[in-house]
């Protein structure tokens, strides 16, 4: 490690961008900006998806979970949501592929190149942030009972159906969505899992080929390692994850009654 080298390097790539107006070159003689518009979206296609089911089947999960705590069918609530959590991510792909490929056939784990191409690896990444998000649900309704106000409207005669969803999980929604960029973090965190085991040419598997830490000439093949690249793409997940946060700010600031008053 040489400070002079790094400080050389950082000055260099700023002067780069200033003078070529581009984050640089890749050892595919693309530029960075090319493989950006090209592997982003497709990677943003299962972000995007995998983040709206892991909240709405989050929540749903989470109110499951919370009302059979205290029932037979709580090995399906909390402990379903146990097990799936305590299983390694890399472990579970591999066990969906090996469960879809052995009993459901018909469904296509790796066609590359068709609309439908990224619903079966937004299903597989959803399903830790789903877990999550039902853990965050159940423990947010679970600290509200007891409060003054659940026995009010229990008092008024609304079933219990109507406390929950209508006065519990209402005073919930701030404390489940403050976890948006949390969410994010963990799909983002498994999505180069589900691209490289699934072959699918998204954004995180380009960003893997691009961190290739050979950088010395063997057998003939040069370094593949693409620094640009990689600030390129590190940028572009980092911008998702501070666009979830700002998207979990506005929802919790519309949310909560609190925060209206204040703004």
């Amino acid at each position: 490690m040489s400070w002079e080298s790094y400080i050389h390097n950082i000055q260099q790539f700023f002067k780069g961008i200033v003078e070529n107006k581009s984050l640089g070159g890749t050892n595919r003689h693309h530029s960075v900006e090319d493989i950006i518009v090209t592997f982003i979206p497709r990677s943003l296609e299962i972000i995007v998806a995998a983040f709206i089911i892991s909240i709405f089947a989050g929540i749903w999960k989470g109110i499951f979970d919370y009302r059979n705590a205290n029932k037979k069918m709580n090995f399906l609530g909390n402990g379903l949501t146990f097990l799936i959590q305590a299983i390694p991510d890399f472990f579970l792909i591999i066990l969906i592929q090996l469960l879809v490929i052995k009993f459901l056939p018909f469904i296509p784990l790796f066609s590359i190149g068709e609309w439908y191409s990224f619903l079966v690896p937004t299903f597989i990444v959803a399903i830790f942030p789903t877990m999550y998000i039902a853990r965050i649900t159940s423990t947010a309704i679970a600290n509200e009972q007891g409060l003054q106000y659940i026995a009010v409207a229990r008092a008024k005669g609304f079933t219990e159906k109507i406390v929950l969803y209508k006065h519990i999980l209402r005073n919930c929604y701030v404390t489940i969505l403050s976890h948006c960029s949390s969410v994010t973090i963990y799909i983002i965190s498994n999505l180069l899992m589900v691209e490289y085991l699934m072959a699918y040419p998204g954004a995180a598997y380009r960003l893997f080929q691009a961190m290739d830490f050979s950088n010395v000439l063997s057998a003939g093949r040069r370094s593949a390692y693409e620094g640009e690249l990689i600030i390129g793409l590190a940028m572009c997940f980092m911008l998702i994850v501070l666009i979830s946060q700002i998207i979990s700010e506005i929802a919790a600031n519309r949310l909560d009654p609190r925060r209206k008053e204040q703004l």
